[in-house]
């Protein structure tokens, strides 16, 4: 049913393009516009249920065939309260429905979109009834809901096969994930691993091309392909920085010494490591890349080779000496992988203790060393006793002689008290002989 109105002759409009096509845009646009809030949509009737912030109401647009097979038609279904303000929103739906079109049609290399408007009476189409209405929507919670750009992101409207470069972006990515896991273990060349992720960095840029707006189906696959080539360009350059950490005791191009005192121990058949010394009195040497495995296995090489005397052995470690009196000493490192061989020759190790003893001897022994100190201690002890006792005796000849001073000042005024008590006169008359002197 339909009701006439003063509405311009705009609530349908016909577009040259495919129904499909001006569905998707129409997604599209609702998706990314801040001016409408999707509601609801259903592909199979072609039919999306919006609002806008400024109308109480809700919107449906539906799309119908054309004449032919290339047109298709656009009905905007109006609230019926929406007024001027309906008037508004449909000028703007249809502006930026068409804007859309052209540029998906632009990007897939179409026609331009042909925008045209119907020629019957201009009228403005009820609400269907299984449009839910506003308290409806409401209820569900719907109604506020605003567009998600993150899911707009990630995810596609676009219809038809799968882009076979999103594919392929994927099955490398996950392949680069595998070498980084590869590379975490090995300690592989942060060149090799960057040239590697650059390779695939650019499927996914690609397949991100090819699954724009209006082209094919696949962004989801092409954001996971992204995430998991990021998370193996980390693992491999993590790889790769414990490389160059031991990368001094790992050197490519490594041969083990079978010549001079490394004939004597048992060789390994590896390719990266390092010879620290190699000489007639012994020889050490690293090698990487050896499983706890292979370092076990080794010890029990050395064994057989006749390193089984005094030997100690550990988790990381082993030492032992043989018959003729050399020594060697085996230290695994786990988490480099890493085994280091120190051998000393039994010339060598002979030398050591002959020089051990003559230095020994040529010095004096703890006996006589702990007498001269006691003697040297004894002698200190003497000499700060006989100290002491200079210093008590020069402090009491220091009071005897305070005693003797005061002893003689008494006696010197008991005189003079005994004088002027016994001759008063006599004392008088000396006075005056004295003043007149």
């Amino acid at each position: 049913m339909t009701t006439p109105n003063n509405m311009p002759n705009m609530p349908r409009q016909t577009f040259a393009v495919t129904p499909d096509a001006v569905y998707a845009a129409m997604l599209q646009m609702i998706d990314f516009s801040a001016s409408f809030d999707m509601v609801q949509h259903d592909d199979s009737a072609h039919t999306i249920t919006f609002s806008t912030p400024g109308t109480a109401g809700l919107f449906t647009a539906k799309v119908f065939n054309g004449a032919d097979g290339a047109s298709s038609v656009v009905e905007l279904t109006v609230p019926l309260d929406a007024g001027n303000t309906g008037q508004q929103t449909i000028g703007q739906f249809y502006k930026e429905l068409a804007d859309q079109i052209s540029a998906q049609t632009a990007q897939m290399g179409a026609p331009t979109t042909v925008l045209a408007s119907q020629t019957e009476t201009p009228t403005q189409t009820m609400p269907l009834g299984n449009v839910p209405t506003q308290n409806d929507a409401n209820s569900q919670g719907t109604h506020a809901a605003k567009p998600n750009k993150f899911k707009a992101f990630i995810t596609d409207a676009n219809t038809g096969k799968l882009s076979k470069m999103a594919v392929t972006a994927l099955v490398l990515s996950c392949i680069y994930l595998l070498y980084g896991f590869i590379a975490l273990a090995s300690h592989a060349p942060i060149a090799v691993s960057i040239v590697f992720g650059v390779i695939v960095a650019v499927f996914d840029v690609l397949a991100f091309l090819k699954t724009q707006p209006g082209k094919k189906h696949g962004r989801m696959q092409t954001c996971i392909a992204t995430v998991i080539t990021v998370i193996a360009l980390v693992l491999s350059i993590i790889g790769g920085a414990g490389e160059s950490g031991q990368s001094s005791y790992c050197e490519k191009g490594f041969s083990w010494p079978t010549s001079g005192a490394a004939a004597d121990i048992p060789s390994m058949k590896k390719n990266r490591g390092y010879i620290s010394s190699d000489s007639s009195d012994g020889v050490r040497i690293y090698a990487c890349g050896v499983s706890l495995e292979e370092f076990n296995a080794y010890t029990e090489q050395l064994k057989k080779k006749g390193f089984n005397q005094d030997y100690d052995k550990w988790s990381t470690g082993f030492s032992a000496n043989n018959t003729a009196g050399g020594r060697v000493h085996v230290s695994y490192n786990k988490s480099d992988k890493r085994m280091s061989v120190d051998y000393d020759t039994a010339e060598y190790v002979q030398r050591l203790n002959s020089e051990k003893e003559e230095s020994e001897s040529s010095s004096p022994s703890a006996t006589e060393t702990n007498d001269a100190d006691k003697q040297a201690e004894e002698q200190k002890k003497a000499e700060e006793e006989k100290k002491k006792a200079e210093e008590e005796q020069k402090k009491q000849e220091e009071e005897q002689k305070k005693v003797q001073e005061e002893e003689a000042q008494k006696r010197l005024n008991l005189r003079i008290r005994i004088a002027l008590l016994a001759s008063p006169k006599k004392l008088k008359m000396r006075w005056t002989l004295m003043s007149r002197i």
